[in-house]
């Protein structure tokens, strides 16, 4: 075998099995349960399924997204602005610690796949507390309608709908 043929097959038997580690061969099931929704950070969702090998996430940068109080925006992610990024983590085994609303690394490696099309609301209800206290916190809802995800290798998987409600935003893990 010539030595440029030889490092292309090499090259392309690497790339496959990296792509089959961290859940590379998997793809979203979209199964999540509400008893994993949360919510932290400047405007940050999440929900898994229950043995935590995926999980669904979202973080939109409320200033550059101009969110207001008590409002319902929706964008299209086909032509996401920049502050929106929604995407889906299969984990190739389960954290032990949360890797979501959590200042502790994960200890198990990853596969995120991204949303590329589709539509997403985010509502932000009334801050709650006293700002005099700190920094405001929300309750904040975001649903999703026919959302196509992509991984590295072009694969793509699309959820349906999917709903996170009333999660507290706008605290930072410490």
């Amino acid at each position: 075998m010539n030595k440029p043929l030889y490092q292309s097959v090499l090259a392309f038997v690497l790339s496959l099995s990296l792509a089959s580690c961290a859940g590379g061969k998997r793809s979203p099931t979209f199964t999540y349960d509400k008893e994993t929704e949360g919510g932290c950070a400047n405007v940050f969702f999440h929900k898994g399924r229950a043995d935590r090998l995926e999980v669904l996430w979202i973080s939109a940068d409320r200033r550059k997204l101009n969110l207001p109080d008590n409002w319902s925006t929706t964008f299209d992610l086909a032509d996401a602005p920049d502050g929106l990024l929604v995407a889906v983590d299969l984990w190739d085994a389960a954290p032990r610690f949360s890797a979501y609303c959590n200042d502790i690394s994960p200890d198990t490696q990853h596969v995120t796949w991204k949303a590329i099309k589709g539509k997403i609301t985010i509502t932000l209800h009334a801050p709650t507390g006293d700002p005099a206290s700190g920094p405001r916190r929300f309750k904040a809802s975001v649903r999703l309608e026919g959302v196509v995800f992509e991984n590295e290798a072009g694969r793509q998987a699309t959820l349906a709908e999917e709903t996170i409600t009333d999660v507290e935003v706008g605290w930072y893990a410490g």
